[in-house]
């Protein structure tokens, strides 16, 4: 685990049920412009792209005399710790109910 933890050095990790980590994938990305920290959140390729992954849970884990049964229960979002105060801004707008009207995007850093 050591070493997993080395690797993402200089990131942030916020666990979500799947559900309200899609709604906060879109008050984030609504907050704001489309720019470079979109690009980031939204495409894998771009560069310090954000990791977004949905995680299977069995839920035997947590009640282990029960067969396994697997769902989607887990999105786990991780992104550069430098994005921390954007994404600070851009959920403040969220809460004043403040969004940015859909423009086009910059797509040249991940050759699109």
């Amino acid at each position: 685990m050591a070493e997993w933890v080395e690797s993402r050095r200089g990131w942030a990790l916020i666990d979500f049920p799947v559900d309200s980590g899609l709604a906060f994938l879109s008050a984030v990305a609504n907050a704001g412009p489309r720019d470079a920290f979109y690009v980031r959140m939204t495409h894998w390729a771009a560069p310090d792209a954000w990791d977004v992954t949905v995680k299977p849970m069995d839920a035997a884990m947590f009640h282990e005399d029960q067969l396994s049964h697997f769902g989607l229960r887990l999105l786990q979002v991780s992104f550069p710790a430098y994005d921390l105060p954007e994404l600070a801004r851009r959920l403040g707008e969220h809460a004043a109910g403040r969004t940015v009207p859909p423009a086009p995007t910059d797509w040249s850093t991940v050759g699109r």
